[in-house]
């Protein structure tokens, strides 16, 4: 009967230091609730969400717990920015403004190709490396802003070029398998033995080689693409010779006076031989 009586002031008191200990206690306060009710959510369950960048992480790196994860990017980062170094290019006064006008501004760190090859590839000349190169980041090797033809393209006229003779069957090879994109000794900026992709190459063959075979500079003596004359020569017959060898001299000598001025290719291989003259036959 006693009990009976205040049993209404022993629940009150229940009810009072429960609701204490569930103000004072969040992790009390849970274990509280989730005795009473279902459902209660825990405050120290964390939702990781994944979030899609440019930046991936290694799988490998996460194996039941989370670790430290190695980030790759799938950018090529030109150095001074991925060190962040943006002082070495840009003027500390105003970031949009570069420390030297371009090319002379990459030549602090590139080489200098106006002292490496007699022609200039035309935004090479012009200083304007941007116009292939992105300054700070690519997807792309040395930080181009097209891959392959596409990036020539954008300045060549493509169906010019595929419609040339020399470029029929190209498909898909890139434009730097035979021209160097920054300069060259010649029009075409060719590389050196490019020409060997296609033609025989007379290095393998003769002893003695041709001063322009020898240094590479086959647009000495043939066009790159196309001309009027036979085997694409830039003049008809001796005047290809004589542009070069002093023609007194040669038409001086006693074999050139009897066979007076024929094709000096009826005697002499132009590429090479195995004797220092190139000779072919022997004219009595």
């Amino acid at each position: 009967m006693y009990f009976i009586k205040y049993k209404h002031i022993v629940y009150v008191l229940f009810i009072a230091v429960i609701s204490l200990f569930w103000a004072c206690s969040p992790k009390f306060s849970h274990d509280v609730k989730s005795f009473l009710f279902d459902g209660v959510p825990d405050p120290y369950k964390v939702e990781i969400s994944e979030i899609n960048d440019s930046l991936k992480l290694d799988s490998t790196s996460i194996k039941g717990v989370f670790s430290n994860p190695i980030v790759r990017n799938e950018f090529n980062l030109h150095p001074p920015y991925k060190k962040r170094e943006c002082e070495n290019c840009h003027d500390r006064g105003s970031m949009s403004k570069s420390k030297l006008p371009l090319p002379e501004l990459c030549y602090q760190c590139h080489d200098d190709f106006k002292k490496s090859y007699q022609v200039l590839h035309g935004p090479v000349a012009s200083g304007s490396c941007t116009q292939c190169h992105n300054p700070h980041q690519s997807k792309l090797k040395n930080l181009l802003l097209e891959n392959g033809q596409e990036l020539c393209f954008t300045c060549h006229d493509n169906k010019k070029i595929t419609n040339n003779k020399i470029h029929e069957k190209i498909e898909k090879t890139d434009c730097t398998t035979c021209h160097n994109p920054h300069g060259g000794v010649n029009t075409y900026s060719l590389k050196a033995e490019s020409c060997y992709q296609c033609h025989d190459n007379f290095k393998k063959e003769y002893k003695f080689l041709h001063a322009p075979v020898a240094s590479n500079n086959c647009s000495e003596c043939h066009a790159s693409h196309k001309a009027k004359t036979p085997k694409l020569l830039l003049r008809l017959d001796n005047e290809v010779c004589i542009s070069c060898h002093n023609s007194k001299e040669i038409y001086a000598t006693e074999y050139h006076q009897k066979i007076k001025k024929e094709n000096c290719t009826e005697c002499h291989n132009p590429h090479g031989g195995n004797n220092k003259n190139f000779v072919l036959i022997q004219k009595q």
